[in-house]
């Protein structure tokens, strides 16, 4: 007796040991500050193997057991889900379910949909997806690959294409098979090819939706994801995606994606021993993600930004400004001010793009004809900012420093002030009529004594002809008694020394 006790007590040891190694996700991490998530270590996540990558750049933030084989289950979905929209199919296209896609295991998960039923592309895919149904996973591989093991070799070829290094699948839906494995890390790097295709998005995103099937009209279906249910316990606003998996080998899996402010995030979790504990591995790796990067508030962005943006140049600025009438200006009264942008910490690349994005996005109005004087603070223009998510933010222009106007020139205006009654437009008025009156008498002067010229002209040349006549008529005749002396025909008398004495008026004086 005392010896198979020993044995007995021997054994469940062995056995609690064996629990404790093979699966060491069961102890959950109680050590885990939420208000503190970039201290998040390995041991704090519940999955056996975990990553968290940069979605648009594929860099790894955080990982555990990354490179580690693992069953992916439902996960493997991604993949199909990525072929299938890479064949360029119109979504639209109606399409009959082959006999392929009842061919799976008693216990898979399924839509349903069964052999010989009609619907479109778009509704087999959302059905996959959402509903993780094995049996539209296979209707999938048969409608594209032509047969389920020719679209397997397609799914490892892409696979090799992408990168992938620790993945082969085989079969298209990853219900368990021994050489169906794959990693955290070629996981993400597959997620990360479906989120850069905006139906794949759109699809991973979905919590419910309206399936049209022709033998039974309209089915509901949700999603399996809940951080994607709204009103749900696990729901993170954050969360656009993508897929969970799971059976009893691979455990409870889940590729998420997360975006915020501009920073998308691809998180893996695998075999995880509780469906809460990939929310919350999720969740984590999320958070950790998002202190990689630095939040830049809109003002902080229109700081960096600003010259690019809303620099003018004023006019009227004093000839001494040191900027030479170059006025850069600042926002406020920003409508959001909880707004941010997360570039990733240390990148100047990376806040460089993020800076030309901003400017993309950004327009001001308002800003013509400013003239100096301007006061710092004044307000002189509006601002508005469309964000990634295409709701738009808007905020006040100010000018950012003082301006001094150009001191006036001295005018006539300065020197005799009472010419300021000529800007009474009266006072011009009457003006332009007394001048025009004052030309016309001096025209009419003018006229006046030219006809009074050409008169005596006129009165002088017929004197002077009627003169010549006389004198043509009546020469002079010499007296002989005198000597030297002349007699004029008017009875005047002209002296030896040329000198005439008249009676009355010589005939020279008419003239």
């Amino acid at each position: 007796m005392h010896t198979r006790g020993i044995r007995c007590l021997a054994s469940l040891i062995v056995m609690a040991l064996l629990l404790l190694f093979a699966s060491p996700a069961l102890a959950a991490p109680s050590d885990y500050d939420s208000s503190a998530p970039a201290s998040l270590t390995e041991d704090q996540l519940y999955g056996s193997s975990a990553i968290v990558v940069d979605a648009d750049t594929g860099e790894v933030l955080f990982s555990k057991n990354a490179r580690t084989r693992m069953y992916p289950a439902s996960t493997t979905k991604i993949m199909t889900l990525l072929l299938a929209l890479e064949t360029g199919w119109d979504l639209d296209t109606m399409v009959t379910i082959p006999p392929e896609a009842e061919n799976i295991p008693s216990d898979s998960s399924t839509v349903p949909v069964y052999s010989g039923e009609t619907m479109t592309f778009r509704d087999l895919l959302y059905g996959m997806m959402l509903r993780s149904g094995n049996d539209a996973a296979n209707a999938v591989a048969v409608l594209v690959g032509g047969s389920v093991a020719s679209f397997v070799e397609r799914m490892n070829a892409r696979a090799l294409e992408l990168g992938c290094e620790g993945t082969h699948f085989a079969n298209a839906h990853g219900y368990h098979d021994e050489n169906h494995y794959t990693t955290a890390q070629d996981l993400a790097i597959i997620a990360q090819a479906g989120m850069q295709n905006e139906t794949f998005r759109e699809i991973v995103s979905t919590y419910s939706y309206t399936l049209n099937i022709s033998t039974r009209g309209e089915v509901p279906i949700t999603n399996g994801n809940l951080m994607l249910n709204p009103t749900g316990n696990y729901y993170n606003e954050d969360s656009i995606g993508v897929k969970t998996g799971y059976h009893s080998r691979a455990g409870y899996c889940h590729v998420g994606a997360a975006s915020r402010d501009g920073v998308t995030l691809i998180t893996v979790t695998l075999n995880c021993e509780q469906r809460e504990y990939g929310w919350a591995d999720t969740e984590r790796l999320s958070e950790y993600g998002f202190t990689c990067y630095t939040g830049y508030s809109l003002e902080q962005l229109f700081e960096l930004a600003g010259s690019r943006i809303a620099t003018v140049r004023v006019s009227n600025a004093h000839e001494d400004d040191a900027q030479n009438g170059l006025l850069e200006l600042r926002i406020t009264d920003v409508s959001d001010s909880s707004y941010a942008r997360f570039v990733r910490t240390g990148d100047e690349d990376a806040l460089s793009a993020a800076l030309d994005d901003f400017v993309s996005r950004s327009a001001v109005s308002d800003l013509s004809n400013l003239t100096a004087p301007i006061s710092m603070g004044e307000i002189v223009g509006n601002f508005t900012y469309t964000t990634q998510d295409g709701s738009q933010i808007t905020a006040t222009l100010i000018a950012g420093r003082d301006i001094a106007e150009q001191p006036e020139p001295t005018t006539i205006y300065d020197l005799f002030p009472f010419l300021h009654v000529f800007d009474n437009v009266l006072v011009r008025i009457l003006l332009v009529v007394l001048a025009l009156l004052i030309v016309v008498l001096i025209l009419r002067a003018r006229s006046e004594r030219r006809r009074r010229e050409r008169r005596r002209r006129e009165l002088y040349e017929r004197r002077r002809r009627e003169y010549m006549q006389r004198q043509r008529s009546n020469p002079p005749r010499r007296n002989s008694n005198s000597r030297g002396t002349y007699r004029s025909t008017s009875n005047g008398r002209r002296n030896a020394r040329g000198n005439t004495r008249t009676r009355g008026r010589d005939d020279y004086d008419d003239f």
